[in-house]
């Protein structure tokens, strides 16, 4: 997961505030003799949804010409990857998704590999230039990562790896372990002046399908309602302060993501760490991709 020399070079606009613990808003007491409000619903100050297909007949109606755009527009658009959802932000489609859906989904199980990102829409324009194109985010599942996890927690643990452009530090969505119901938590790094390092748990809500309550200490700022059969998970931000942090609202949108690829990552982290529990030695072999996740960067300047 190389970073990105132009995006690194980019002068991001600075948030409004700095990351600092999120605070709950007390409700003034009623006086006396007044009516007690009813209460209402949580305020959304944004709404996404991940949406990846369930049928090929996204793939026909795309066609190859499609893809091989978005190949010629950047590197990060692998040869092998299939355009296989889209993204919605406050109603409107602003990115597709697009993933190694040959390799994740046919190979055999210790064998496959998933990478996946997305990418604003390219859209045609009156001089024939494409607009858009542009990438915004990937997840990478990294097995040797989840092998170390599963041995901490004695269960299987699922480790994806989150990339923003622009961004330096790499962040991984893991998942620790929950006596009824799962858990998986990241952190929000400092990035600017009086950025607070802060982690996010996020909290599996028992019931059908795969939904989350996103907490940064006890209170709830955000929350996933997924729907595997269908593929879609829509996301909600409940605070004001995290719905304008542009970085913030990547990763919910990297976890929506990874949402849809948990099951499989865990049949396979599973089968692999109960190989390995009475010896502790695999036979996996881990990729250069995955391999160089652990180098040691004070010996990369050199």
């Amino acid at each position: 997961m190389d970073n990105d020399p132009e995006e690194d070079k980019k002068k991001r606009k600075e948030r409004a505030k700095a990351r600092a613990a999120p605070t709950k808003k007390k409700a003034a007491k009623p006086k006396k003799d007044e009516e007690v409000p009813e209460k209402k619903g949580k305020i959304v100050y944004k709404k996404m949804k991940v949406n990846f297909w369930r049928t090929r007949l996204h793939d026909e109606e795309l066609g190859i010409h499609q893809q091989l755009k978005y190949t010629a527009k950047t590197r990060w658009f692998s040869k092998n990857f299939d355009i296989e959802g889209v993204i919605e932000i406050d109603g409107q489609k602003k990115c597709i998704i697009a993933f190694n859906k040959e390799q994740w989904e046919e190979s055999p199980l210790l064998e496959k590999r998933l990478v996946c990102r997305y990418f604003t829409i390219m859209e045609e324009t009156m001089d024939s230039k494409a607009k858009g194109g542009n990438y915004k985010g990937g997840i990478e599942l990294s097995i040797a990562h989840s092998l170390i996890q599963s041995f901490e927690i004695k269960h299987a643990g699922p480790v994806f790896y989150a990339q923003i452009p622009g961004v330096k530090h790499l962040i991984r969505f893991v998942r620790g372990w929950r006596f009824i119901g799962s858990r998986w938590t990241f952190p929000l790094l400092p990035e600017e002046k009086d950025d607070k390092l802060q982690m996010v748990l996020a909290k599996g809500v028992i019931g059908p399908g795969r939904n989350y309550k996103f907490l940064i200490g006890k209170k709830i700022i955000a929350r996933v309602d997924g729907h595997p059969i269908q593929k879609e998970y829509e996301i909600e931000i409940y605070d004001e302060v995290y719905a304008k942090d542009r970085i913030f609202v990547r990763y919910l949108i990297l976890f929506g993501m990874a949402c849809n690829f948990m099951d499989v990552a865990k049949k396979l982290v599973k089968k692999l760490f109960k190989q390995m529990q009475s010896t502790g030695t695999t036979d996996y072999k881990i990729p250069k991709t995955e391999l160089d996740l652990f180098r040691n960067p004070r010996m990369m300047r050199r």
